[in-house]
């Protein structure tokens, strides 16, 4: 591909992946705890890929006239994606009055337990299983608190209700309580590096490095019982962007054109001069 085409295309695949995230943000606008993502770029210079320890490359050929104007690279200068990044800003609370709905208000992520391990998530909209088990919406149970420096099998700290009487409360720590008896604390967990953070799905995450960031106590952290924690996505900032980068992208199309239009006169017409 011709070197003046590269910027255009690799701008053009960059926008494209920001349409995707912002796309995926406004289909979730009404989705219980997400957390929106944002897309960052960074500059290319090939010329710094190919420099060596000492520095630049020995010129091996005759001297063009870039030489004598040098453009340190930005002849050949593309864009690419650096990264996504998600904002675990909090979102909006709607009161539901269903007690097995239950918001978290501040950085904590409830313990659930999936086929591939231990999950974390912001969805507090709950339910009974057949078994009594209280659950995600889709069917993970949701763990309780093990003992203090204990590390304990998620399948025995699931929380079953089915074998009580009484009114369900949960107060501000996560204690849940049936009529007078407590019968479980809600495993909620704060981490010192979000960045560590990053979604499987479904409105939950996995920690990518559970040694060096563990889940911490969730002292900065309080359940509200009787709310869900609505999308931190604002949809009329999404729809702007959406807008900014799908201009973008076009603009992007039009410079391909015109490169192409300026190679096939440089082929076809000055070629035959």
């Amino acid at each position: 591909m011709s070197k003046p085409l590269w910027p255009a295309v690799s701008g053009a695949m960059a926008r494209d992946h920001q349409i995707e995230v912002i796309s995926n943000n406004l289909a979730n606008v009404n989705t219980n705890g997400f957390k929106r993502d944002d897309i960052t770029f960074k500059e290319y210079l090939s010329k710094n890929e190919k420099m060596t320890a000492e520095g630049e490359e020995i010129p091996r050929s005759p001297i063009k006239d870039k030489d004598l104007y040098p453009l340190d690279g930005k002849d050949q200068s593309f864009v690419v994606v650096s990264g996504t990044q998600t904002k675990f800003s909090t979102g909006g609370f709607k009161v539901t009055d269903n007690p097995l709905d239950i918001a978290l208000s501040g950085p904590g992520f409830y313990e659930i337990a999936t086929p591939n391990g231990v999950r974390y998530t912001k969805a507090g909209s709950f339910k009974l299983s057949s078994e009594g088990k209280i659950v995600t919406s889709e069917g993970y149970p949701v763990l309780s608190k093990g003992a203090e420096g204990e590390v304990s099998d998620p399948a025995g700290r699931e929380i079953n209700v089915s074998e009580h009487e009484g009114a369900l409360h949960v107060n501000d720590r996560g204690d849940i309580y049936v009529g007078d008896e407590k019968i479980a604390q809600l495993s909620i967990v704060e981490f010192a590096d979000l960045n560590q953070i990053r979604k499987v799905g479904s409105s939950n995450f996995e920690n990518k490095n559970l040694a060096k960031n563990p889940g911490l106590e969730a002292v900065n952290t309080q359940a509200k019982q009787g709310m869900v924690e609505t999308s931190n996505v604002n949809p009329v900032q999404e729809i702007s962007n959406l807008i900014r980068a799908n201009r973008m992208f076009e603009q992007d199309l039009k410079a391909m054109k015109t490169v192409n239009e300026m190679l096939s006169k440089e082929v076809n017409e000055i070629g035959k001069m």
